[in-house]
């Protein structure tokens, strides 16, 4: 008898720890996971305003910085530069807007004012107006960018490459 009751009092206290452990763990295994699970950093916007249409000439690609917000967990960071982007104007008021990167190797894309195309220094990339490539190793066209004028306003999706 003495032997049945320290038996169902040792699985008794076993079982009981084993509860109380898996109380204590579930909450903390779900601590160190939540972060993995969820997308810490956010833009605070899907598109960027990156100035008025009359800031940018007819024709004449122009280079500018891409600004926007960030938010990392509880801190907020204004006017945070992401990037830049070249953006043309056409004749029809439309835009493009071009990554400043080559599609060849990520080299930074200058514009060639006397060439009047986009030129990659690194591997003698050629890309015309339109982003098209005209000569050297690329094999694409310049990336571009999901554009909408609205307001009078040019605004760019940062996030989404064409």
């Amino acid at each position: 008898m003495e032997n049945n009751r320290r038996r169902f009092l040792k699985i008794a206290s076993h079982s009981l720890g084993g509860i109380l452990a898996a109380g204590i763990a579930a909450p903390l295994v779900g601590l160190g996971i939540h972060p993995l699970l969820k997308e810490t950093v956010y833009g605070t916007e899907d598109f960027i305003n990156l100035g008025k249409l009359e800031d940018f000439p007819i024709g004449v690609p122009k280079k500018i910085n891409v600004t926007s917000s960030k938010m990392d967990a509880w801190n907020v960071f204004e006017g945070l530069v992401m990037g830049s982007v070249w953006v043309l104007r056409k004749e029809d008021n439309s835009i493009n807007v071009f990554s400043v990167n080559c599609p060849h190797l990520g080299c930074g894309i200058n514009w060639g004012e006397e060439e009047k195309q986009f030129l990659c220094p690194c591997h003698g990339g050629v890309f015309d107006m339109s982003g098209k490539v005209i000569s050297g190793p690329p094999p694409r066209g310049l990336y571009s960018y999901d554009t909408k004028i609205q307001n009078n306003s040019v605004l760019i999706n940062y996030n989404k490459l064409i």
